[in-house]
C-alpha cells in the first residue's frame, strides 16, 4: 500500500543542494478531508478536514501550520504549528516525520500506536502539485485507535472512507 505524496520544486532542491540559492524555498498548501467510522467508545461517523500550510526551506527544516475545520460550525477552526528538520522525529502521542522520498516526493508519516498515517506530497514543475493520503495498520491490529484530545480518551475507528486531499504551490 502506498501512502499520499508530494514533490519538491526544482528551485527548492537546486536551494538545498548550492549554496547560492541558499534563500530559496517552497510552500504549499494541502486541504485534506475524510470519513472515519468511530466503533468505541461509541459507534458514529466523523468528518474530518483539515489544511497543512507546509514551507520546507532552503535549511531543510519543515514548518507547518495545521487548521483542524470541525464539522460543528459553533466551535471555530483550532491551530497548531511545528518546526523540524527534515528526517527530525517529533511529538507526543503520535510521531510525526517529514521525509524526502525523491526529488519529487515528501511524505509526512504520522506514527500513532495502532497505524501510520501519510500524507504524500508529489511537484510536477514548480508550480503544481498533488497530495494522497493512507492509512495502515501495524501489525497485530485489526482496527485503528487514536487519541481522541476532545475526549480526553483512546478512541477506535475503521479505516477510512472517501480520503481527499488537494495540493496547491504558493
Amino acid at each position: 500500500m502506498r501512502l499520499a505524496s508530494s514533490l519538491l520544486p526544482a528551485s527548492l532542491l537546486l536551494a538545498l543542494s548550492f549554496p547560492a540559492a541558499a534563500h530559496a524555498e517552497a510552500k504549499f498548501r494541502l486541504a485534506v478531508f475524510w470519513i472515519d467510522t468511530e466503533i468505541e467508545p461509541e459507534e458514529r461517523v466523523r468528518n474530518l478536514h483539515f489544511t497543512y500550510l507546509v514551507t520546507l526551506g532552503a535549511d531543510k527544516k519543515v514548518r507547518e501550520v495545521i487548521e483542524r475545520h470541525p464539522a460543528i460550525r459553533r466551535a471555530g477552526p483550532s491551530s497548531q504549528s511545528r518546526e523540524a528538520q527534515l528526517g527530525e522525529v517529533d511529538g507526543g502521542r503520535a510521531l510525526n516525520q517529514w521525509k524526502v522520498v525523491n526529488e519529487n516526493t515528501l511524505v509526512r508519516l504520522t506514527g500513532c500506536p495502532s497505524h501510520t498515517f501519510a500524507i504524500w506530497l508529489r511537484t510536477q514543475g514548480d508550480r503544481s502539485c498533488t497530495a494522497s493520503l493512507e492509512w495502515r495498520l501495524k501489525p497485530g491490529f485489526t482496527v485503528y485507535e487514536s487519541w481522541g484530545s476532545g475526549r480526553s480518551r483512546y478512541r477506535k475507528f475503521a479505516e477510512p472512507t472517501w480520503p481527499s486531499a488537494k495540493c496547491e504551490v504558493l
